[in-house]
């Protein structure tokens, strides 16, 4: 027992020196920092540019985007990123033998020089803002390295012709403020910014990204330029984004109601000739379209210059709502309305040959010749087809012919041709013609919504 507890002595005493020894060696290499940092920042101007003041400071760049989404309001860009700049600066160099063998420190951004870069298309005050105090890593050869979270905010011209799928180019200038490129030169280490998204994946094996926009091309470019009133260039880097609107959501919202909306449009001459419900359905339509159109106008409006294709379409189809409830209403008013006369017998030919062209045998079986008893149980079967509570309140006229028509034609139960034509005119030839513009529209308008269907394909 007594030789086991001095070996843990022994064995405690020499974890305590190694304690002491790397405590005392800590804090010997934390004062010998302190006194090379004193050093380093002794009469430095962090306002001077670094020397030989004849050669321009070479100053490297790299974005790394980390987010990156779009304002249509504003017509603005908004991307969460990493500015990675390093320079030379010979002010800020010690051989590493003489510091304990340091070769690197640490210093506040604020406390040496560094690029004065800022966005000259900037769509807000300010280069960019920036998150947090970052320090800068300072090597005893004198390079500087500086990386800064910020968030560039710039302006993009906004193109919504093909919303809800608009693609949009969009162009950040960065350089410096206040020096020319015989101060400060600009170069690129990578050409393609790089895009590190936040995505994770969900229990379908789908991608959740933090918004709805998708990069899908990104370069760098160093550009030169020059001036009227200065003969030295002024160097910038041109960081040109391709983003384009990645939202399944509005394939729901905006493209599904949109073909609902131009196939209720014709469905309306799907219904009877005389029902008075289409004017009900097709004034419904009416107020759907104008429902889309005020949805829609909120994100048009911030783009007066393109309006988007798909905000043209539900317009046409609001004109063809209009044009289908007007000529509603024609055929409604010939198809329930007394006549007293009818129609002309080239029309009533002509009425006879399309009938059988649009499937309409049933209508133009109301109004071949036949004999007078035939045509009196056709007309009793008619007025007895129609709705009670139209036939009680006289809205359908041609009930009412028939009816006066059978009246006229009987008497004390006995059968007899009637004495006066415009008695025994029952009027269906008015009732053929409805459904004759009934059905020619129903063509033109799923004609017209294939047509659509293929010119705004691209949006839908």
């Amino acid at each position: 027992m007594g030789g086991q507890t001095r070996a843990w002595a022994v064995l405690g005493l020499c974890m305590a020196v190694c304690f002491l020894e790397c405590a005392g060696v800590k804090r010997q290499r934390w004062q010998t920092e302190l006194s090379l940092k004193d050093q380093l920042l002794n009469n430095y101007d962090m306002t001077a540019l670094p020397p030989p003041a004849n050669e321009p400071t070479v100053v490297r760049v790299r974005i790394k985007l980390l987010h990156v989404t779009m304002d249509e309001k504003k017509e603005a860009v908004l991307a969460d990123a990493w500015l990675v700049n390093d320079w030379d600066d010979p002010r800020l160099t010690w051989l590493p033998d003489t510091y304990n063998n340091i070769t690197s420190v640490d210093f506040p951004h604020n406390a040496v020089w560094k690029p004065d870069l800022g966005i000259y298309n900037s769509a807000q005050s300010g280069a960019y803002h920036q998150f947090g105090e970052r320090l800068v890593n300072v090597s005893y050869t004198g390079r500087v390295l500086f990386v800064a979270s910020i968030q560039l905010h710039y302006s993009c011209v906004v193109d919504l012709t093909f919303w809800p799928h608009d693609t949009h180019n969009c162009t950040l200038m960065l350089g410096s403020w206040h020096h020319s490129g015989a101060s400060v030169d600009l170069q690129i280490i990578d050409d393609k910014p790089q895009l590190e998204l936040m995505t994770r994946v969900n229990e379908d094996g789908g991608t959740l990204t933090r918004g709805w926009w998708r990069l899908v091309e990104g370069n760098l470019e160093r550009q030169e330029d020059r001036y009227d009133c200065c003969p030295e260039p002024y160097v910038s880097i041109k960081m040109s984004l391709v983003l384009t609107r990645e939202a399944p959501a509005f394939r729901w919202t905006v493209k599904m109601p949109v073909v609902a909306l131009c196939i209720l449009t014709f469905i309306m001459f799907l219904l009877p000739p005389c029902a008075g419900e289409k004017l009900i359905f097709g004034s419904v339509c009416l107020i759907l379209d104008v429902l889309f159109i005020a949805y829609t106008s909120v994100t048009v409006a911030h783009a007066p210059s393109h309006t988007p294709l798909i905000v043209k379409l539900v317009c046409q189809q609001l004109l063809l709502t209009v044009s289908s409830i007007i000529i509603g209403a024609i055929t409604t008013r010939l198809a329930r309305d007394p006549h007293s006369s009818p129609l002309s017998p080239c029309l009533t030919a002509f009425l006879h040959l399309l009938s059988g062209v649009l499937c309409l045998g049933n209508y133009r079986s109301l109004v071949l010749p036949m004999p007078w008893q035939t045509m009196r149980s056709v007309s009793r079967q008619y007025s007895t087809s129609v709705k009670t509570e139209e036939l009680e309140l006289g809205e359908n006229g041609r009930a009412q012919l028939f009816n006066n028509s059978n009246s006229n034609s009987t008497g004390n139960g006995s059968n007899h041709v009637p004495t006066s034509s415009a008695s025994s005119y029952s009027g269906l030839d008015y009732l053929l013609l409805a459904a004759v513009i009934d059905r020619l529209c129903l063509v033109i308008f799923v004609l017209i919504f294939i047509i659509n269907m293929l010119t705004y394909s691209k949006v839908l």
